[in-house]
């Protein structure tokens, strides 16, 4: 092995390849979106240029075929409802979104498209391009049950058709159901420890 091989990164070289030749290849290189156990975490940010508080983000990750997305969603909010009090007017805002694979007009290139969007300009936190339906408010235990939970892959891979249409590409599957959960905590808001 040369010297600075490790270090020049050439070791990971295919797992930063943004695209894959076939859906095996790419799902290889990204094993942690196919777990069968939900991915859950939890952050509290401050807001840029605000001393009165921060927001709470907690994004929960399905496998797309997950059994367990209803029981699972009702656990984190029993949980973010114990740690964080809550008056009549509060509440947590949900986001549903999803990972997908997009492949080429040729169907040589596939790549995942991440429904949690980074962009500065998106208030949502979800890519517009794969964002389901309109924010839910949840307020009580008993509200969760609005979240949709049951999605058909034919159905939502139609209704997201547009999504791309600006470029050559489209999804192929959905393989993850994101949920972003967002609170805003203001300096008068309390943690049970």
């Amino acid at each position: 092995m040369d010297r600075g091989t490790l270090r020049s990164g050439s070791r990971f070289a295919a797992r930063n390849v943004s695209y894959a030749t076939s859906v095996e290849q790419l799902m290889y290189n990204h094993k942690r979106l196919t777990s069968q156990e939900p991915a859950i975490a939890t952050k509290a940010v401050r807001i840029a240029g605000l001393n009165l508080g921060s927001l709470l983000q907690t994004t929960v990750r399905f496998h797309f075929d997950s059994g367990i997305i209803k029981s699972t969603l009702r656990k984190v909010f029993f949980n973010l409802f114990q740690e964080h009090t809550v008056s009549p007017e509060s509440g947590f805002e949900v986001v549903v979104t999803f990972n997908a694979i997009i492949t080429d007009s040729t169907g040589s290139s596939y790549s995942i498209f991440y429904g949690h969007d980074h962009r500065a300009d998106n208030i949502s936190g979800a890519a517009p391009e794969l964002k389901y339906g309109e924010t839910i408010l949840v307020k009580i235990l008993e509200d969760v049950d609005s979240i949709p939970t049951s999605f058909d892959q034919e159905t939502l891979i139609a209704a997201h058709r547009g999504a791309f249409q600006n470029s050559n590409v489209h999804i192929h599957s959905f393989v993850n159901i994101v949920y972003l959960i967002y609170r805003y905590i203001d300096v008068k808001s309390t943690s049970r420890n």
